[in-house]
């Protein structure tokens, strides 16, 4: 099952499809369980960087596997922030920083959720500044899933990719 996950989480992330993945390669790419890494790859045929920062955490909570990842990518002059999710359809999100009021999203498709302008929209200011972020994923068969993230490391990770960018 650990097998599966990693295979899924990997192809969430990553252009490659899940069957050329080496699973052993996915801590090395994805680092840490839990903790924040930030990645940039320069596109061999523009020579344009592109990067993003993300987090990602496990579950096996008996009667389900899988994972539920948070990335932050650039986008022109803002951020965007990804919620993605393992488990299929999502109706929409939510995310709360410390006891800061919960901000949702209903840009939602299969196995994504999107929160928009997180420079702009204040979201940003909230991860560099708290210490967890709970995520709620709302899934289209009437079911829910919580999960904590540290914001340990984020602001490092954070300004680590601005500056890569410039």
């Amino acid at each position: 099952m650990v097998l599966t996950v990693c295979a899924a989480l990997v192809s969430a992330f990553s252009p490659q499809p899940a069957k050329a993945v080496d699973v052993a390669k996915a801590a090395t790419e994805f680092g840490q369980e839990g903790a924040w890494t930030n990645v940039c790859d320069i596109d061999r045929m523009t020579d344009s960087r592109a990067c993003r920062l993300a987090v990602y955490r496990l579950f096996d909570d008996g009667k389900d596997v899988g994972f539920i990842a948070l990335s932050v990518i650039p986008t022109g002059n803002d951020y965007h922030l990804f919620l993605t999710s393992s488990q299929g359809m999502i109706d929409s999100c939510a995310i709360r920083v410390d006891r800061q009021p919960r901000i949702e999203s209903r840009i939602a498709t299969i196995n994504m959720c999107m929160f928009p302008n997180f420079m702009s929209g204040r979201i940003l200011d909230q991860f560099k500044n708290g210490s967890t972020v709970l995520v709620r994923v709302n899934f289209t068969r009437a079911s829910k899933r919580d999960i904590d993230f540290s914001l340990n490391g984020f602001s490092k990770n954070f300004e680590e990719m601005q500056r890569s960018l410039q």
